[in-house]
């Protein structure tokens, strides 16, 4: 490629290896400039190492480092970041492809005056980063330019201050009314594609009922509100996720049994009988959305009870279901899909381990997943404008629950101003005409201590989200995550819960997992400070200090028994293993070959890791001096890949949360050394990441529990 073309924010002139973005001009290598050009003539594509080889260094035998410096250098001179990519993503064993929108056939007028590179430093002048000077001028020309030049200022500045307050006096929030006020949790909201009726799930609400004794229908009221609902299922099952039928006719849903068997069923918008679509002992089913040609179904299923989320295809002729999407094969992956308008691309939530979110498009013939926008905390959901050049969804932006869009070509999602009275939002869905329903949920943790006798305790109660709590070893003081500063940080309280105040201030980042440090001096957590995890150390006065700094997730630290060495999980390679770190800093070094997304060192030796793609804790003997993953034991505990906080080795005990379906769980005592269990406590209404914090001895249990789980329906009628 010689011609100019634009790339994101920048034109790209590879004839004179130049890049101009307004009156910042930049000079990058010949190379570098080659390599652009490589990925620009095929965007959104993964170019991999091979044919960069074969298209930049055609006949010349060179290392992966040089590609390795060329990237670097191209995302220097681009402003751009390996961690939160916007121009070259990093397609790990595989490549780079150029994420930024390309734009060729540009009509430039390419007889710029010269421009004057000053050099920095000592020697020649780099070729990126440049000090870049204003163009060179005739002496007697410069007065007046520079007189133009302050009077386009400031017309520029009294335009944007103008351009500011008028904006701010437009912000007008689209006024949101209530569809449903009944008690208990009413979710799952579709609104009809005339946006004339809301279908949704509801447990009943009825007062003091046990979990067991609630149970999930599927409802249409209108979308005024007011009325009784129809209530349009009766079977002893959970029904959710309702889909209405293009034609506004008919509702699908799915109903899931205590057995873990699932099927799709459509009935009647108006009640009567239900018909089968497809049903399965084995494959999981939920987030249910029907074609707008009414041809297929399509939702988010995984075999068993087990693994990651897919995208499947449900066509109405009544053939079996076809899996789209292969997401890593950690929990929870692929969730919420959402067709177009034109029925030729589904969006949906793609969710990693630790809880990071990519908002994500995918054709309906499959193919490559391409990303809008990334996210730290929960998407709780999304769907099309009605034209279909944007993405609407739900999430917690920097502490800020709201809804956001994004058009197809990414870039910084924009806020959606609503007027709401609080809570999260979730589930939104447009109508093919306009108009929004979302659910508006109360969601509220906190912690809880619980004693041998099964007597329970708040511990450092609030108003907002608490979970993930720790125990220093000598029970003095715990620590845990909690959102009653506006963010996800780290808390300390003294042991009985007193004294709390904020340790950490990543300002907005995912902060998850934190360990003591055998001393009780030091905690271990993970954050999104900037894109990916790393780990960092917590120190006493809140100081943090990164352990690692790479382009991959690292998560779940813990530490080693003498305190010398870090363990963490990381998807650096193809699977996610166990890393170990030195505590005071240094390179990581991968400890597992067959995987694990959490690790803590075994009483009495060797490692015991949670398995990313099956369930149980596995014992890793040491062998010779070193941490063997070829003799890997699994222990009588039933853990999932989501439960990676959800264990603490305590002394010689290992305490684990072995959790059910219903937000029920067991706390279990296990002897690493014999394979003894011992029941210690049923708990019930635990979040997913609960956390599992245990005092000296056993003495007490630390978790977390659902204080407020409550959901209404509302309504923005004037959104389009």
């Amino acid at each position: 490629m010689t011609a100019p073309f634009r790339v994101g924010d920048w034109i790209a002139e590879p004839m004179a290896n130049r890049l101009t973005r307004g009156d910042d001009v930049r000079r990058v290598e010949p190379k570098v400039m080659e390599v652009l050009a490589t990925m620009a003539a095929r965007p959104g594509e993964t170019v991999t190492k091979d044919e960069f080889m074969a298209e930049v260094w055609t006949g010349t035998v060179v290392t992966d480092d040089v590609l390795a410096r060329c990237i670097s250098e191209l995302r220097k001179a681009l402003d751009d970041s390996a961690r939160n990519p916007t121009y070259v993503e990093t397609l790990r064993k595989r490549g780079y492809a150029l994420i930024a929108p390309v734009e060729h056939g540009l009509d430039l007028d390419l007889t710029a005056t010269p421009f004057i590179a000053t050099p920095q430093g000592d020697g020649a002048a780099p070729l990126t980063g440049l000090d870049v000077r204003r163009p060179v001028l005739p002496t007697r020309t410069r007065p007046v330019v520079l007189v133009w030049g302050l009077l386009a200022v400031a017309v520029v500045l009294v335009g944007a201050l103008w351009a500011y307050r008028a904006g701010l006096a437009g912000v007008r929030p689209l006024a949101s009314v209530p569809v449903t006020s009944f008690p208990g949790d009413e979710r799952d909201p579709a609104l009809s594609p005339d946006g004339s009726r809301v279908a949704f799930a509801w447990d009943g609400g009825v007062p003091g009922a046990s979990e067991d004794e609630r149970q999930f229908d599927i409802y249409v009221l209108p979308a005024t509100g007011g009325g009784t609902p129809v209530r349009l299922t009766m079977q002893p099952a959970d029904e959710l996720s309702p889909a209405w039928s293009p034609d506004g006719s008919r509702v699908a849903y799915v109903r899931c049994g205590s057995g873990g068997e699932c099927g799709v069923y459509v009935v009647d918008a108006g009640g009567g009988p239900e018909e089968s679509l497809v049903t399965s002992d084995d494959l999981a089913i939920t987030d249910l959305v029907w074609s707008p040609d009414g041809s297929r179904l399509a939702f988010s299923g995984r075999r068993g009870r087990q693994g990651a989320f897919s995208l499947h295809l449900l066509p109405l002729d009544g053939s079996p279901p076809q899996r789209l999407t292969a997401p890593a094969s950690t929990y929870p992956g692929d969730l919420g899909p959402a067709f177009s308008p034109d029925g030729q691309r589904l969006a949906f939530v793609r969710t990693e381990l630790d809880g990071r979110q990519d908002v994500a498009v995918v054709t309906v013939q499959g193919g490559r997943v391409r990303r809008l926008a990334r996210e730290q905390k929960g998407v709780t959901g999304l769907d099309w404008t009605p034209d279909g050049e944007e993405v609407i969804y739900a999430a917690n932006r920097d502490g800020a629950a709201g809804l956001w869009r994004v058009g197809l070509e990414g870039g910084d999602p924009r806020w959606v101003a609503l007027g709401t009275d609080g809570g999260e939002i979730a589930g939104p869905s447009v109508g093919r005409a306009g108009g929004l329903a979302f659910a508006r949920q109360l969601v509220r943790s906190q912690l809880v201590a619980v004693s041998a006798d099964g007597a329970e305790r708040a511990v450092a109660a609030s108003t907002r989200d608490d979970r993930q709590p720790t125990v220093a070893p000598d029970g003095s003081r715990v620590a845990f995550i909690s959102t009653r500063s506006g963010s996800h940080e780290v808390w300390v309280a003294e042991a009985d819960g007193t004294g709390a105040r904020q340790l950490t201030a990543f300002g907005g980042a995912r902060v998850s997992g934190p360990r003591w440090s055998p001393d009780g001096r030091t905690l271990v957590v993970s954050a999104r400070a900037d894109g990916d995890a790393d780990v960092f150390l917590v120190l006493p006065d809140g100081t943090v200090r990164a352990l690692t700094d790479s382009d991959a997730d690292d998560v779940a630290p813990t530490w080693s028994r003498d305190g010398e060495a870090i363990y963490f999980a990381s998807n650096r390679g193809e699977t996610w293993q166990i890393y170990r770190v030195p505590a005071s800093g240094g390179d990581a070094e991968a400890v597992t070959v067959g995987g694990g997304v959490a690790a803590a060192e075994a009483p009495g030796g060797g490692l015991l890791v949670i398995r990313p793609t099956r369930r149980g804790l596995w014992r890793l003997p040491v062998v010779d001096g070193e941490i063997r993953d070829v003799r890997a034991e699994q222990l009588a505990v039933n853990l999932s890949p989501a439960d990676w906080a959800n264990w603490s080795v305590v002394g010689d005990a290992v305490y684990v949360m072995e959790r059910r379906y219903d937000r029920a769980a067991t706390i279990v005592r296990l002897d690493p050394a014999t394979g003894d269990r011992e029941t210690v406590a049923a708990v019930a209404d635990v979040p997913e990441d609960s956390g599992l914090g245990v005092f000296p001895g056993g003495s007490r249990i630390l978790l977390s529990r659902l204080d407020r789980a409550d959901s209404d329906v509302v309504l923005v009628e004037d959104f389009h």
